[in-house]
Order: structure tokens, then sequence, then C-alpha cells
């Protein structure tokens, strides 16, 4: 698992970095790996994902990053 994740990683870093017209680290350094126990506990850790780029100043609100794996949903409700 540490393999493949090393290679998505890799790969997403490299092509984030272009998008965004930067270099450097892009991932944090360990990745997060946790059980999800109940429903309060996968509504905190999706709202955290969600407001990654909203913390890193890349969106004002989550609603707002275009690479949200909620946009196209959030735009066939609107």
């Amino acid at each position: 698992m540490a393999d493949c994740m090393r290679l998505i990683k890799g790969s997403t870093a490299k092509r984030c970095n272009e998008q965004l017209c930067r270099t450097g680290a892009f991932w944090h350094h360990e990745s997060y790996d946790h059980y999800v126990r109940n429903n309060e506990e996968f509504v905190k850790i999706i709202t955290y994902i969600l407001n990654n780029p909203v913390k890193a100043g890349l969106a004002k609100d989550w609603r707002g990053w275009r690479f949200n794996y909620l946009a196209e949903k959030l735009l066939i409700d609107t």
C-alpha cells in the first residue's frame, strides 16, 4: 500500500503543482488512515477534506473549489 500511495502522491503532486504554477512539496509526508466508526466521524472527516483548499488559501469557501469532488453534483443541484 505504501508503494501505491507513493506513486499516486508523486504523480498527482507534479500535476497539481503545474496547474497551480508552483513547485515544492504538495502532500503531507504521512498519509492518514483511520477506521470510520460512525456517521458523525464520517461527516467530520469529509468536512475536513472539503475545507483543505480553504485552509490552504486556494478558495474562500469549499463550494468554490472547482476540483472539489462534489462540484459536479453541486452544479446539477443548483
